[in-house]
């Protein structure tokens, strides 16, 4: 009891950050009966691993996801199935996570206050909470990468090395790639580390080091692509990402790596912009720190704004402004807009994106200093720590690429791909400021403020979705089927995608469908619409409408359950 009570004495502020995350999950509707965007595919493979005994991807399903089905599926267990219980699991598992960034930030050596900062700043940015109230595989994959990493710093520890760690870090590495495939390269990366950091020869020692970090991923790997190409053979879209790579060529790939890097850097301004605001006022000392250091630190920050620069002149002539990427993050606030007529925009002002954008460039150029003013330092087990981070973190930028080929012609990619590199972020900001003064209240305050925002965006999203569902069961009641309703890329994926499946060579029976009518209901003619725009579609007519509760919209909003004129 004495030992708990040190504990608690000692990390009360991680514990108050762990403590404002429940309260959070308290406010947004959690156990919602709804899902949100692609995480209906996730959902259904759990309901079929629970009812059935039969564990399958769907064709339509990227992401490798077994190892997040299997958890969901755990959960199902023991608390019933449900699309509102999936959700929990991915909040249980993403509360998991923070707890072992936490362990990762004391490992490099930030302080135990900084440390709960750097928590608070993973947990409330308003992309990762949004996430982790959804059964997406990104949140999941990022918490068990997190797992891993904290393992591997653990048990790769200079002077106190524990190779049965670094086995059980392993064993989460193959975990996270069973849930992305990029999971892959978290032991590879660690491989890296540990040939450029000179504990890699060519002797036996070192072999066995390779095996304890990653055996069992490989292991893991194989069992997966096996049962892939003969027991679960219609999971296609997972084989089609090295012929998008080779149909994009290298021009193609050369720009989009050009496009990301930049993307990556801007929103590492606004994830960091907390800790941005509280070392504003002494940055000249860090000023001070990069001129009397290196001239690498020079070089890399000249580097650093130079993609910047550029990035910003392009991305301006070409009319795009933040947030480049939006998917979970957008001006409309939090969550897809993949219901009919979406929802409006959060403020009708046509300069707020200007003012994201020069936010997110000011703060990025910061950022870069920051990072550059620390390249060169004193070799220390934290030090190493952080260069063990730092690369898996280059691994993981690495890894948004082959997911982002998709999008190479819609805004280069999604926001969520880039959730692995929010901690390796943090982390190495942070460790870069030791030694350095912050304003600590100044932080505290922004990410109290980004933190309120982000539970008010996240409880608006899902009650906005239980409205449109909601509206779409009471269509169903009407003896409407859903073969005649279109009420966005979840219900529809949810509802109908089994008649897609049994039917491959079903036409798609809408005109002009959205995406996700085309990839997952071929069967529905789009008779009846569940919208909360009304005005978005000509040739229908307001049936029902039904007033629903958002907290971040002034006007009062509904939604509307629409039907074709003239049909029948």
């Amino acid at each position: 009891m004495n030992r708990l009570q040190q504990r608690v004495r000692t990390d009360w502020s991680v514990l108050a950050v762990l403590l404002a995350f429940a309260l959070a999950a308290c406010v947004i509707p959690t156990l919602t009966n709804v899902a949100t965007t692609d995480d209906w595919a996730y959902a259904r493979s759990v309901e079929m691993l629970v009812n059935d005994g039969k564990l399958q991807v769907f064709s339509v399903v990227a992401a490798t996801s077994v190892g997040q089905v299997l958890w969901g599926g755990a959960f199902a267990l023991v608390f019933g199935m449900s699309l509102g219980v999936m959700r929990l699991s991915t909040v249980v598992i993403t509360a998991a996570g923070a707890i072992a960034f936490y362990a990762i930030l004391r490992h490099v050596g930030i302080s135990r206050h900084r440390s709960a900062l750097g928590v608070a700043i993973y947990l409330f940015n308003p992309l990762s909470l949004m996430l982790a109230f959804t059964f997406m595989t990104d949140p999941h994959f990022t918490s068990v990468m997190v797992i891993s990493l904290a393992l591997y710093m653990r048990g790769l520890k200079r002077d106190d090395q524990d190779w049965r760690i670094v086995v059980v870090a392993s064993f989460f590495a193959g975990w996270a790639f069973l849930i992305r495939q990029q999971g892959a390269l978290i032991p590879f990366a660690v491989g890296w580390y540990l040939l450029v950091s000179r504990q890699l020869w060519f002797n036996r020692q070192s072999i066995l080091r390779l095996l304890h970090v990653a055996a069992l991923p490989v292991v893991m790997l194989v069992a997966y692509y096996a049962s892939l190409r003969w027991i679960n053979p219609d999971a296609i879209i997972q084989s089609t990402f090295f012929d998008q790579a080779i149909s994009t060529g290298w021009d193609g790939t050369w720009a989009l790596l050009r496009w990301l890097t930049y993307i990556e850097l801007m929103y590492a301004g606004l994830l960091l912009l907390p800790v941005v605001l509280a070392v504003l006022p002494r940055s000249r000392n860090l000023m001070f720190d990069l001129v009397t250091g290196s001239r690498l630190n020079w070089y890399a920050l000249l580097g650093w704004l130079g993609i910047l620069g550029i990035g910003i002149y392009s991305f301006s002539r070409a009319g795009r402004r933040m947030p480049y990427i939006g998917q979970f993050a957008t001006l409309r606030g939090l969550g897809p807009s993949d219901v009919p007529g979406a929802r409006k925009m959060l403020s009708s002002l046509p300069w707020i994106p200007d003012v994201v954008t020069v936010i997110a460039l000011a703060a990025a150029a910061l950022v870069g200093l920051i990072l550059c003013q620390r390249i060169l330092d004193t070799a220390t087990p934290e030090r190493a720590a952080a260069g063990l981070l730092a690369m898996v973190g280059l691994w993981q930028a690495i890894g948004v690429l082959p997911a982002s080929y998709h999008y190479i012609n819609r805004g280069g990619s999604l926001d969520r791909y880039l959730l692995p590199l929010f901690p390796v972020l943090i982390a190495l900001a942070l460790r870069a400021l030791a030694g350095q003064r912050m304003l600590m209240p100044v932080a505290w305050v922004a990410i109290a403020a980004i933190g309120i925002f982000s539970t008010i965006g996240a409880r608006d999203y899902l009650v906005y979705l239980d409205a449109v569902w909601d509206m779409a069961r009471t269509a169903n009641a009407m003896g409407i089927e859903n073969t005649k309703i279109d009420a966005g890329s979840a219900w529809d994926g949810y509802h109908l995608y089994y008649n897609a499946q049994e039917q491959p060579g079903t036409p798609v029976n809408t005109p002009n469908p959205p995406w996700w009518v085309r990839l997952y209901a071929r069967s529905t003619d789009s008779t009846y619409l569940v919208s909360t725009n009304p005005d978005a579609h000509k040739g229908y007519s307001i049936l029902l409408s039904r007033p629903y509760s958002a907290w971040l919209e002034n006007d009062p909003v509904s939604v509307y359950l629409l039907k074709k004129d003239n049909a029948p």
